[in-house]
């Protein structure tokens, strides 16, 4: 299927190609596609495990979002006794992700918050630890954080 600024073209769909949009043009990629990264960017909201293919198709593996309080919140708590729940919201958080991370298979690109990073890695079983192959600090959550990790991949990738 392709679009001439004139008429519309259909071709029979042959199974084996992915076609995309451009503005106008039709872009089509065909070929096997293969895993390019595994990436996981987590934040105190939430955590999206993606995979990442040549053909430029991004698949939503799971995404979680977290119970973990923010840092101000009305009420008649104590400041120690909120930090102190709070604190324990992210730790359960994190082994959550690790619960969540043991399905998956492959290694995995991740990109977290540094303030949280060694918090992190000790709620990680050594099986999960081995998954890892890179850390990166995170602006963005979620869709837009994956966009910007896969932008700083690529580009380190051509130099």
């Amino acid at each position: 299927m392709y679009w001439d600024d004139s008429k519309l073209l259909i071709e029979p769909y042959s199974g084996r190609s992915k076609v995309y949009y451009c503005g106008k043009e039709l872009l089509r990629y065909d070929g096997e596609s293969t895993l390019m990264y595994s990436l996981l960017i987590v934040d105190l909201e939430e955590a999206i495990f993606c995979r990442v293919w040549s053909d430029g198709e991004i698949e939503r593996v799971f995404s979680l979002h977290s119970e973990v309080p923010h840092k101000m919140r009305v009420g008649g708590q104590s400041a120690p006794r909120f930090q102190r729940i709070r604190d324990n919201e992210i730790t359960l958080w994190y082994k959550r992700l690790n619960e969540a991370l043991k399905l998956q298979e492959g290694e995995v690109f991740l990109s977290i918050n540094f303030v949280y990073k060694k918090r992190f890695l000790k709620t990680l079983s050594t099986y999960n630890k081995a998954k890892i192959v890179r850390f990166d600090k995170n602006e963005y959550s979620g869709l837009t954080g994956i966009s910007q990790y896969i932008g700083k991949l690529e580009a380190e990738k051509k130099g």
